[in-house]
């Protein structure tokens, strides 16, 4: 009877290991880049562009030890401020969501390796200030909808429960990515 019991422990235990969450940061995302190229006008009329993320939340559900679904979330932006009024010419703000699948090809205690592909869409809203208007006076918001990806080429991740990661990345996360997974 012992025996059952732990055994059924045991189980329920890797059960309530199937799900993780994560929070990450990263640097240089598509978004970014199309960030830089949609600021190029407003940098050649004397303005500073500032841009930030990826930021971003993930979840996982490991069907099996190897291979886990789930869905990534990430939010960017940039925004152009004129040098000379100091008033707002152009705000980016990037909203994407993915579905994604993970493999886990190495996995030691507390210690792992992985790599994953998404893919979704990106909500792209463009709002312009007046000092682009004066410029452009045809220049008006936007808000467009277009495929976006990620493929983590290479993911090692550190710790028990609550872990530490790094990702060699391209596309949405950035080009290098960190954050921390809690698994439960």
């Amino acid at each position: 009877m012992a025996a059952i019991m732990m055994t059924a422990m045991s189980v329920n235990a890797q059960d309530e290991q199937r799900s993780e969450v994560g929070v990450f940061y990263g640097t240089s995302s598509a978004s970014n880049i199309l960030s830089v190229f949609s600021t190029m006008f407003s940098a050649a009329v004397g303005d500073q562009s500032s841009w930030w993320g990826p930021v971003g939340v993930e979840y996982y559900y490991h069907l099996t030890p190897v291979v886990a679904v789930g869905g990534v979330g990430v939010i960017a932006g940039c925004k152009a401020i004129d040098e000379k009024t100091n008033e707002k010419d152009l705000t980016q703000t990037y909203i994407t969501l993915m579905p994604s699948v993970k493999f886990n090809w190495l996995r030691k205690s507390g210690f792992g390796m992985y790599s994953a592909a998404s893919a979704g869409m990106m909500i792209s809203s463009v709002s312009i200030g007046e000092g682009v208007q004066q410029y452009d006076p045809e220049a008006e918001d936007e808000t467009l909808a277009t495929f976006m990806f990620n493929v983590t080429a290479l993911g090692v991740e550190f710790g028990g429960n609550l872990r530490g990661f790094a990702e060699l990345v391209l596309g949405e996360k950035g080009v290098l990515c960190a954050g921390l997974r809690y698994r439960f």
